[in-house]
C-alpha cells in the first residue's frame, strides 16, 4: 500500500472520530439541558394558592396580626416576580376573601372554598402549586421557615430542597430546618394532582419571625429568592427578567 494511499486512510479515520466524538458530546449536552429542565417553553403556569382568606384569616399571632393578610402579600410578591420571569400564575384567591361559592357558616364557605381550590387545581394539573402559609408554635422561641414538598419527580422535590437551603443561607444562617414531605393529612394535597410546594415562612408566635414577615423589604426579597430557585430548576436558569 503506497504512502499517498496510507495518508488518506489515515484522515477518513480521524475524521470519522472526530463525527462520532462531535455526536456524543452535543446529545450529552442535550440530554443534560432536557434533564434538568420540567416545563416546556410554552407551558411555564404555576398556581399560587394564598392560603386560608376571610372569613377564615387562619393563625393569629399575640399582636392580632392575621395569617391570611400576609399570605396573600407574599402570593401576589411572588406572582409579580414570577411573572417579571416569563411564567403565567394562576391565582386561587387575589382579594381578602376566601373563595367559596356557598355556605351560611364559617365552617360550611371553609368547605366550599377548599373544594374550589381542589377544583381549579386539578384544571390545571400539569402546573405547579405554591401554596403560601404562615406558621405558629406554642413555644415562641421557635422560628424559621420551612419548605414541604409533593411530587414523584425528582426535580421539584430538588426544588424544594434548594428553596430551602436558599432561603436558610440567605434569610436565617441559624435555621437547622429541613425540608419534608407534605403530611397526606392536608385536605387540598390530598385531593389534587399537581407537584406541590407549601412555603411556611416564619412563625407569627416567634417575636423575630414576625418583625421580618411584616417588613416589605424582606416580603420582596423573600419572594424573589423563591422565584429565582423557580426559575432556575424548572427552566434551567432560563429567564425573560431580572
Amino acid at each position: 500500500m503506497n504512502t499517498i494511499y496510507w495518508w488518506y486512510f489515515l484522515k477518513k479515520i480521524i475524521f470519522s472520530l472526530t463525527s462520532i466524538t462531535l455526536i456524543v458530546f452535543s446529545f450529552y449536552l442535550t440530554s443534560n439541558n432536557t434533564s434538568n429542565t420540567v416545563f416546556k417553553s410554552i407551558d411555564k403556569t404555576i398556581i399560587i394558592d394564598a392560603g386560608h382568606g376571610m372569613p377564615d384569616g387562619g393563625a393569629v399571632a399575640p399582636d392580632k396580626t392575621v395569617e391570611a393578610d400576609y399570605n396573600l402579600a407574599f402570593a401576589l410578591a411572588l406572582r409579580e416576580n414570577l411573572q417579571k420571569i416569563g411564567f403565567s400564575c394562576i391565582m386561587l384567591r387575589e382579594g381578602s376573601d376566601s373563595i367559596y361559592t356557598e355556605g351560611e357558616t364559617i365552617h360550611a364557605k371553609k368547605v366550599s372554598d377548599i373544594r374550589q381550590r381542589v377544583k381549579i387545581a386539578n384544571q390545571n394539573n400539569q402546573a405547579l402549586l405554591i401554596s403560601i402559609h404562615m406558621n405558629t408554635f406554642p413555644d415562641s422561641s421557635v422560628k424559621g421557615c420551612q419548605i414541604f414538598c409533593k411530587s414523584q419527580n425528582e426535580n421539584i422535590t430538588e426544588l424544594a430542597r434548594e428553596l430551602q437551603n436558599a432561603i436558610n443561607l440567605k434569610f436565617q444562617s441559624d435555621n437547622i430546618k429541613k425540608t419534608k414531605k407534605i403530611g397526606s393529612n392536608i385536605y387540598l394535597f390530598n385531593n389534587i394532582e399537581n407537584d406541590s410546594i407549601l412555603i411556611e415562612c416564619g412563625f407569627l408566635t416567634n417575636p423575630e419571625d414576625l418583625e421580618k414577615l411584616k417588613n416589605e423589604q424582606f416580603k420582596n426579597d423573600f419572594s424573589k429568592t423563591v422565584a429565582e430557585i423557580v426559575s432556575y430548576k424548572l427552566l434551567g436558569g432560563n429567564s425573560n427578567g431580572s
